[in-house]
């Protein structure tokens, strides 16, 4: 549910933040109050187009933010698969600038709006004219319908589903297949061409490496030599100064002199005699690697072959010898699949044939089922319009039965409501001919209907009572009170009867200030809420409407 939304800078209101509750919430004031700013102020949560018109004249910025508290899986998922926690109270902003930028943001990271919408869509609804009307989609039309037909049709749509799956799978087998015997033998002669190349050239992991440490080698053999000459001359002191071996045996004699007299430095002694065993391997080893310094020219032509050739297979088929290793693995497999293509895509055919004749099974039971149901349905949104001053309408769901080409996850079935307000007059889809007033009643006799499959948090009605008057509205506020049981429903209303039925009253004014005109709200008490009721009823208060108020708000908590 929605439990608090905060806005800024948006037209007339400065700041204004609204803790809403459980059940119904009515929103009342005055023609031209602002009203339809909060209304505003939602359909932007919702994703809908920012108008930068919204921002208060003179400041840079508007932004609104509403926290929610949803224990939805799909919202849930939602905010993992975005990368967010999965955490139950979900803070929701947007934010315009004059300059054109758009922000939006949930739980503090940055959200596109095709991201947001994902987001808020389960979470709200909002009904008013040209607003934010999920019902209109065909989708959410036969989800809607899904939802009424219950476990049943959860069923059949999952056996269907899977049979779908299974489609989409083989086919995009039988996709690695698409090619004529022409092409089938130009790709073997490639295909037998590469594994050949790559395994003659038989590159096993780390050779680069080795290779090019030995082209190191042969490029800087001058310079080896020569400094190898050298560490040998510090070595054997061939050079004026005494070399290195002499001057440690030199330090050895010394100090196993002074050893004789002090025998507690004979670890010291084994130290430097071991250093001077080692400095003399070491010598040896430098000489030998010195006099053995010579590079076969052929061995040099051979590498530098080699290197050449994996350049050039890099070039053709990946960046490093393991990537050409796997790309071997890869056509090795394909050519396989080429070879016995013919009894491969023989098996697929038979197996998609199968299929095919299994889900056109399941789609004409899902079909037929959601048919059963729809009949069920006309009948109760036209009970449920005619309670609402819509006797004249007429209501049928069209269904159009496609084929396994045509067929999404949820069937075969395309469906559209059809709807007419008045008699003698054509059915036509749904969103060409219902006014804001006459969609919003539409919604909530669906949503009388659907309350325990819908998943949707929250409802937003806006002019739902445009026309409505008499018993018709004492109808509209109970069918609302209903729907509020199991959703939080937010309601502009200008008919008493409705406001009387709220669990919360918001009181929405507009006043001058130092030449400023400002839109205020404010949360009614019992007392104020009599008031104001009694304004709706008569405009004028008198006793007389003061006693009718009460009646009418004692009347609501009894419903």
């Amino acid at each position: 549910m929605l439990q608090s939304l905060t806005i800024k800078n948006i037209a007339l209101i400065d700041s204004l933040t609204i803790e809403l509750g459980v059940g119904l919430n009515v929103l009342t004031g005055e023609t031209g109050a602002g009203k339809s700013l909060i209304i505003d102020s939602l359909s932007l949560l919702l994703g809908e187009k920012a108008d930068r018109g919204l921002i208060s004249y003179g400041e840079n910025f508007a932004s609104v933010e509403a926290v929610f508290h949803t224990e939805l899986e799909e919202v849930l998922n939602k905010l993992e698969e975005f990368g967010l926690e999965r955490e139950n109270t979900i803070i929701i902003s947007r934010k315009l600038s004059q300059d054109g930028k758009n922000e939006c943001r949930v739980n503090g990271k940055a959200f596109t709006l095709s991201m947001l919408k994902c987001i808020t869509a389960p979470l709200m609804d909002l009904h008013g004219q040209f607003q934010h009307q999920e019902i209109l989609k065909e989708t959410n039309q036969l989800k809607t319908l899904d939802d009424f037909g219950g476990e049943q049709i959860k069923q059949a749509k999952k056996d269907y589903k899977e049979q779908y799956y299974k489609l989409k799978e083989i086919n995009k087998k039988l996709s690695g297949y698409n090619f004529d015997s022409r092409d089938r033998e130009k790709l073997l002669d490639l295909y037998n061409f590469q594994i050949n190349e790559i395994e003659e050239a038989n590159f096993i992991s780390g050779e680069e490496e080795k290779l090019k440490d030995f082209r190191m080698k042969v490029l800087n053999q001058e310079k080896i030599a020569m400094g190898l000459s050298r560490v040998c001359g510090m070595f054997d002191g061939s050079g004026e100064s005494m070399g290195i071996s002499d001057l440690l045996k030199r330090c050895d004699y010394e100090f196993s002199e002074i050893a004789k007299y002090m025998p507690e430095q004979e670890d010291l002694t084994n130290r430097l005699a071991s250093a001077r065993y080692e400095l003399q391997d070491i010598a040896e080893c430098m000489e030998s690697l010195k006099d053995n310094l010579c590079f076969d020219e052929f061995e040099a032509e051979a590498n530098e072959k080699r290197l050449d050739l994996l350049s050039s297979l890099k070039k053709k088929y990946g960046s490093n010898i393991d990537e050409i290793n796997l790309y071997l693995k890869y056509i090795k497999s394909e050519y396989e699949k080429l070879v016995n293509s013919a009894e491969i895509i023989e098996k697929l055919t038979s197996e998609k044939t199968q299929i095919i004749s299994n889900l056109k099974e399941k789609a004409a039971i899902l079909s037929g089922l959601r048919k059963n149901v729809a009949t069920t349905f006309e009948q109760r949104v036209l009970s449920e319009l005619s309670e609402l001053s819509m006797k004249n309408s007429s209501f049928k769901i069209d269904f159009v039965f496609g084929n396994e080409e045509s067929a999404d996850e949820t069937g075969f079935d395309k469906i559209e409501f059809m709807f007419t307000a008045n008699a003698g007059q054509p059915l036509r889809p749904l969103n060409k001919v219902a006014s804001g007033g006459e969609m919003s009643r539409f919604m909530l006799s669906v949503k009388n209907i659907t309350a325990d499959s819908d998943r949707v948090d929250t409802m937003i009605f806006d002019e739902i009572d445009t026309g409505i008057s008499g018993d018709t509205a004492n109808v509209l506020a109970e069918k609302l009170s209903s729907t509020s049981k199991s959703h939080q429903i937010i309601c502009v209303t200008h008919l008493a009867q409705v406001a009387s039925f709220g669990d919360n009253h918001f009181y929405i004014s507009k006043s001058t200030e130092n030449e400023k005109t400002r839109t205020t709200l404010k949360l009614l008490s019992e007392e104020e809420r009599v008031y104001e009721i009694a304004r709706i009823i008569g405009g004028s208060i008198s006793d007389f409407s003061l006693s009718h108020a009460k009646l009418m708000l004692e009347n609501g908590k009894k419903f």
